[in-house]
């Protein structure tokens, strides 16, 4: 399934901040050339066949490794609190292929930094045609037991899956105009949403949904509700007229496929889908939110038919929908609560914090990451509108609280 995928690197940040190991880079650099051996395909290089498009070669190159320092403290980063107000840049402690990429570049980059405190911040870029967030989840919780003096990781991994339906077109497309699309300079912020909120529209969700009495009791998630509250305070920031209020604007959100696909245990490759809203920004902007959490439900049911015949239609009739589509008028979401990403273990027990990045922002994105289990909120790193609208879409998100 990678093949069709196109290069896109991704971004994301570990802080370690009690009980901190032993010379934490050099014990991670030990355990990261340990997973590189059941991994040994991380270490390789692309190679773009003229016919199948990206491809991996196994060829043992290697993968980037930096042991940096900061004489600063987490705390005096920003970096010590459950939802950290950041005064420091993800891009200072992860290494960027700075725009730079290309079939002889690692397709992994790491980073770590030890911190005066004793904490350390771990930060790991990799190529999206390598794996994707679940993936890389595994890979780096091999890394940790690796660490901790395992001699081999507790999953095996998997990376020839024969039996794995094809990247649907729609995916494909999408994929590579990302790729293909002009780099923007949207600053990145830490937001949350807080639970009240959360818990308040699932409330009354659920409670609109009681009119039938036959019909099964309504229910959402924290994940529809915090989409369902950054699209429409985006849209309230970015709306600028009545003349493009009938415009239309889409929402995107990734969704880990494995089970309806039947990918084996242990397989790290890329194995998502695209779920797909589509209103106008008025609509948006200034519609109940209930309705458009009942649109993002609707777009995840439509997620299982991806592998079917069923494709096609959504295809065809979501393209009709977005026709005279704004970029800056997508929405690209994608949350890595439940990926493992939070289970990543190197000695001190799991991350007080991970952030995501996208080193090629060319949609407005936001990131759901923070560690659930310590959340009073849901959190992102929303990359998501130009400068211009960061203190509108700010000041919106203040009001849901």
């Amino acid at each position: 399934m990678d093949s069709a995928l196109a290069s896109l690197p991704m971004a994301a940040l570990f802080v370690f901040d009690e009980h901190p190991i032993d010379q934490p880079a050099e014990t991670i650099r030990r355990a990261l050339s340990r997973a590189l051996v059941p991994y040994y395909p991380i270490a390789g290089r692309l190679n773009d066949g003229a016919h199948h498009g990206l491809r991996i070669a196994c060829t043992g190159d290697g993968v980037a490794f930096v042991a940096a320092s900061a004489s600063c403290t987490l705390h005096d980063a920003g970096l010590s609190d459950p939802r950290p107000a950041i005064s420091i840049s993800v891009e200072d402690l992860t290494i960027t292929y700075a725009g730079q990429r290309n079939k002889d570049s690692p397709l992994l980059l790491m980073q770590v930094t030890e911190f005066s405190c004793g904490g350390f911040a771990v930060g790991v870029t990799w190529d999206h045609v390598v794996t994707d967030g679940a993936g890389m989840a595994q890979f780096m919780q091999a890394v940790g037991e690796f660490a901790r003096g395992f001699t081999s990781p507790s999953v095996e991994p998997v990376r020839v899956e024969c039996t794995l339906p094809e990247l649907p077109p729609p995916i494909i497309t999408m994929t590579s105009s990302l790729v293909s699309s002009k780099h923007n300079d949207f600053p990145s912020s830490y937001i949350t949403v807080p639970m009240s909120f959360i818990n308040r529209i699932k409330d009354e969700f659920h409670r609109c949904g009681q009119g039938d009495q036959k019909a099964a009791p309504a229910s959402c998630t924290a994940f529809d509700v915090f989409t369902a509250a950054i699209w429409k305070c985006r849209a309230r920031a970015t709306i600028d007229s009545a003349a493009n209020q009938d415009a239309p604007t889409a929402l995107a959100f990734t969704v880990n496929v494995r089970k309806q696909a039947g990918a084996k245990d242990g397989y790290y490759g890329n194995v998502f889908a695209f779920g797909l809203a589509v209103a106008t920004l008025g609509e948006v902007a200034k519609g109940n939110i209930l309705e458009l959490v009942r649109l993002i439900k609707d777009a995840k049911a439509r997620v299982p038919y991806t592998f079917t015949d069923g494709a096609a239609y959504i295809g065809n009739e979501m393209s009709g929908r977005l026709e005279g589509l704004n970029r800056y008028d997508t929405l690209y979401v994608t949350s890595w609560w439940n990926l493992g990403l939070d289970d990543v273990d190197f000695g001190s027990g799991g991350p007080a914090c991970v952030m995501g990045n996208m080193e090629r922002k060319v949609v407005p994105a936001c990131i759901l990451c923070g560690r659930k289990d310590r959340a009073d909120g849901v959190a992102a790193m929303a990359i998501c509108v130009k400068q211009e609208h960061a203190e509108a879409f700010h000041a919106e998100l203040r009001r849901l609280g």
